[in-house]
């Protein structure tokens, strides 16, 4: 009788804020390991099937596939759904369209902009290259009734967080019931940051770990004074070392999301464990030979699904990062599974001298991506790296039906100049070659923002 009320509250819960935040609640805490396989498959069964009837693209990549062996479909990624977005996407937008709008936006930075009432915004993510996120307004609302049933508030506190990005969106905006969500923009100086902060005083600062050490810093010199209760870390790995630092100068708890683009992985619970979001995403691991991953050693493929996105959906999407999953259980005693450690976001920050002052300026690694991507579409694999604050070499490996004679390196350049003028910093010297980015010695991971000298601060 139970298992039927919840069947039906399921097949509602994404229409309704509240019901999707108390279900969200109840499963993380009381759900066992069989009844997260079985809400899984249920919703993985209805998402592959409105997959096939609204998107072209899965109707034809499904076609003859057994649909009841879900782990032997065939997958997708980045470049798949990037070629084949017009077909991928369920809401009827077309490539150009999609692509176009993103462009004009990253140009204007006006970041409340809908492309047909939806909200559409381009990331290069963990792997560096060019996507899309497309949502619809349902897809906001169950996506922030989540982000509210699993975030470790302040305790008798009203929410008030400082969201540090380099972009915002129109899902970002938040201000519910006294809480209420700020975008500051990564883009601004360390100065302006600051000021903003100081004038805020967030009980809850959330950013990139390279943002919120730089903020650390200056808390420690005395530049900035504010007390958060905690801070939350996302889009880049937050190093142990990292974390003991933001902990120990900041006097709080450091938190810590997962979200790519493609799917919204995991969230720490009070404890500080990342756990991952069973009833939002699947998540599966392999080893090289096809065999799952044990916990506690580190995958070597990656694959999710967003059990609930259909404007876009996300089904057996490989992801470039590798994580290894805990094989210890949470002591808050959820079983949501914890993720022990995420591999797979290495990316350094560029530092530069500022004209006026002539002080440190870091720039974040996602404004050197954006700037190589949007200079082209004929890119397909590039690796920038800081040789010194004078020299940047970009390396660049085209699609194969680009002629290199043809293709314009003085555009990536200034592009990349560009972002170090916005910082109001020295412009290096930006040279652009042809040929396949390097991976990392040790790692064997593609690194494509990169620094070779050292900061003395």
């Amino acid at each position: 009788m139970l298992s039927s009320i919840f069947s039906g509250l399921y097949s509602l819960e994404t229409r309704s804020f509240l019901l999707f935040f108390l279900l969200c609640k109840y499963r993380f805490r009381h759900f066992t390991e069989p009844e997260i396989s079985r809400y899984q498959a249920r919703q993985i069964r209805q998402i592959t099937k409105y997959a096939i009837r609204h998107s072209q693209f899965f109707h034809n990549h499904y076609k003859d596939c057994d649909l009841t062996d879900f782990t032997n479909l065939p997958t997708v990624n980045k470049k798949i759904m990037m070629d084949n977005l017009t077909d991928y996407n369920t809401v009827g937008l077309t490539r150009e369209e999609i692509i176009n709008f993103c462009l004009e936006v990253e140009k204007s930075r006006d970041f409340s902009r809908r492309l047909n009432g939806l909200n559409v915004g381009m990331s290069s993510g963990t792997s560096g290259n060019k996507g899309v996120e497309i949502l619809t307004r349902r897809e906001e609302m169950y996506m922030k009734a989540a982000l509210f049933a699993r975030f470790h508030f302040p305790r008798k506190e009203k929410l008030n967080l400082a969201f540090i990005l380099r972009v915002s969106s129109p899902a970002f905006n938040l201000n519910i019931l006294g809480h209420r969500m700020t975008y500051i923009s990564q883009l601004d100086s360390t100065e302006e940051v600051n000021d903003q902060l100081q004038r805020l005083q967030p009980n809850v600062i959330s950013a990139p770990p390279s943002m919120l050490k730089i903020i650390a810093r200056e808390v420690e010199a005395g530049r900035l004074s504010v007390s958060p209760e905690r801070v939350v870390s996302y889009a880049e790995i937050l190093y142990p070392d990292v974390k003991k630092y933001l902990s120990d100068v900041l006097h709080c708890p450091v938190h810590e999301i997962y979200k790519c683009t493609e799917a919204p992985m995991a969230i720490t619970c009070k404890y500080g464990n990342l756990h991952i979001n069973e009833d939002l995403v699947m998540v599966e691991t392999f080893n090289n030979d096809g065999s799952e991953t044990s916990s506690g050693q580190p995958c070597n493929r990656l694959i999710v699904t967003d059990l609930h996105k259909k404007s876009q959906p996300i089904i057996r999407y490989e992801l470039n990062d590798i994580i290894t999953i805990s094989p210890e259980k949470c002591r808050c005693g959820s079983n949501f599974r914890v993720i022990q450690s995420i591999q797979g976001r290495a990316d350094d920050l560029f530092w530069a001298r500022t004209t006026e002052s002539n002080k440190w300026q870091p720039i974040f690694p996602d404004y050197i991506s954006r700037a190589i991507i949007s200079s082209s579409e004929e890119i397909d694999e590039y690796q920038a790296t800081q040789d010194s604050p004078e020299h940047v070499l970009v390396r660049i490996k085209l699609k194969d039906d680009a002629n290199p004679e043809e293709f314009d390196r003085g555009v990536i350049a200034e592009s990349v100049k560009d972002v170090f003028s916005k910082y109001k910093c020295n412009l290096p010297e930006v040279s652009v070659e042809f040929g396949s980015p390097e991976s990392g010695k040790n790692s064997g991971k593609l690194v494509r923002i990169r620094r070779r000298f050292e900061v003395n601060e």
